[in-house]
């Protein structure tokens, strides 16, 4: 399991992938919510074809939690959604 960093400041987004919870240690700094969210669909996009590029099924039962430094998920980007995303 992978997460991206898609947290505000250098909170703790998390990675879902078959109900297991993974939290980003790492986190990355980003102005906005929405920004965040954009950050959190392109790490879904490039895992997805990184893995269709090893030759293995596409994911499309995770999703990344984009959280505050605190914790409060303000958003959660399937990466089926992500997949349908321009």
């Amino acid at each position: 399991m992978v997460t991206a960093d898609c947290s505000i400041g250098r909170g703790s987004s998390k990675g879902i992938y078959t109900g297991r919870r993974r939290p980003d240690l790492e986190g990355s700094e980003l102005p906005d919510n929405e920004s965040a969210v954009r950050e959190a669909i392109w790490a879904a996009k490039d895992l997805m074809a990184e893995e269709l590029r090893a030759g293995k099924p596409l994911i499309r039962d995770a999703a990344y939690e984009v959280a505050l430094d605190d914790g409060t998920v303000v958003a959660t980007v399937t990466f089926a959604a992500a997949a349908d995303y321009g």
